[in-house]
């Protein structure tokens, strides 16, 4: 850092390819951000956007196993699929990098805005399923806050956080990771998750992954509402 004696404005002093660039200190804030700029801001290619969905399910998939495991003390496989994925955490992590940048200035701005639309698509999908299944997979009915026992505070809050994560840390860094493969390795990749995802799709339509732990949520909604229904009677399961 240098002083001008001439001129009380404090200067910063950045080596550029052997050559030394002073900027007011006044502007240290935006050049100590242009290496953090460039990291979100930026264009996804179409296959690291398809690795970066898997990584996404992948990672929801770990944590909702993870996370019944410490409460329950079982490990289950989360979801719908059979595979270790919850495309609804990678649908939702793939739209939030098409956020417009001049929300993506703003952190806050950009919590909200993947809090709320990460909510919808988490109460519409849970609304799908259950109309199209007749099951549910999750259920927030002993959660405070919640809507229908679809979406709820905690998981508003949770989604919005790990939403900011990714489109500021994690997708690009997944990004540098990606490019740095052999594009025919990735390309294989690529082919071999997708045909693999598309196979357990189908399946799971026929055959979807049920049982204690996973869609059971139903069947507790049933039993609650006949036995108020019918309080001369006792239910056992």
């Amino acid at each position: 850092m240098i002083n001008n004696k001439d001129d009380k404005t404090e200067y910063l002093s950045l080596n550029c390819q052997n050559s030394t660039l002073e900027l007011p200190f006044s502007d240290r804030y935006n050049a100590g951000h242009l290496k953090l700029k460039r990291t979100y801001v930026r264009k996804y290619n179409l296959i690291s956007l398809v690795l970066i969905f898997f990584a996404l399910s992948f990672l929801g998939w770990f944590w909702e196993v993870l996370l019944s495991f410490i409460v329950e003390g079982t490990i289950v496989n989360r979801g719908m699929l059979f595979g270790p994925w919850l495309p609804i955490y990678g649908f939702g992590g793939i739209l939030s990098l098409y956020i417009p940048k001049r929300i993506l200035k703003n952190p806050v701005n950009t919590f909200i805005v993947i809090a709320v639309s990460s909510s919808v698509i988490e109460y519409a999908t849970s609304w799908f399923f259950e109309y199209t299944k007749g099951t549910r997979w999750w259920d927030y009915s002993q959660y405070a806050l919640n809507i229908n026992g679809r979406v709820c505070l905690i998981g508003t809050v949770l989604f919005g956080l790990g939403g900011c994560l990714c489109v500021y840390y994690l997708a690009p860094l997944l990004d540098e990771l990606i490019k740095k493969i052999p594009h025919k390795i990735v390309l294989l990749i690529c082919i071999f998750l997708i045909l693999l995802f598309c196979f357990d799709l189908i399946y799971s339509k026929f055959n979807p992954n049920i049982g204690a732990g996973i869609s059971d949520y139903s069947k507790s909604v049933v039993i609650s509402v006949s036995a108020n229904s019918c309080p001369d009677y006792i239910l056992e399961i």
